[in-house]
């Protein structure tokens, strides 16, 4: 015994009918507010990333050239001169 298989209008219109009853039953629950919750909504917590730079600059000596013409030295009062400032919050 085989069984036929069901033709293609027959799909066509079971599932339109399908789908039609589907949608009156949501739109029904939508409407009389089955699916909604009584519940308040809860507060939403707001958090702020806060990110600290600390921005280090060189400052030449005053009255002094930064431009240098011949090789470089290797004193300390070189190295002395060319330190990063540094501050209390840094």
């Amino acid at each position: 015994m085989t069984r036929r298989r069901p033709g293609p209008a027959a799909v066509v219109w079971s599932s339109i009918a399908l789908f039609a009853v589907l949608f009156a039953l949501l739109t029904y629950q939508l409407s009389s507010n089955l699916g909604a919750t009584s519940a308040p909504p809860r507060p939403t917590l707001v958090r702020k990333v806060v990110k600290r730079k600390v921005v280090t600059t060189v400052v030449p000596t005053p009255g002094r050239s930064t431009v240098v013409a011949g090789p470089a030295t290797t004193s300390e009062s070189a190295a002395a001169e060319a330190a990063p400032v540094t501050t209390g919050a840094s």
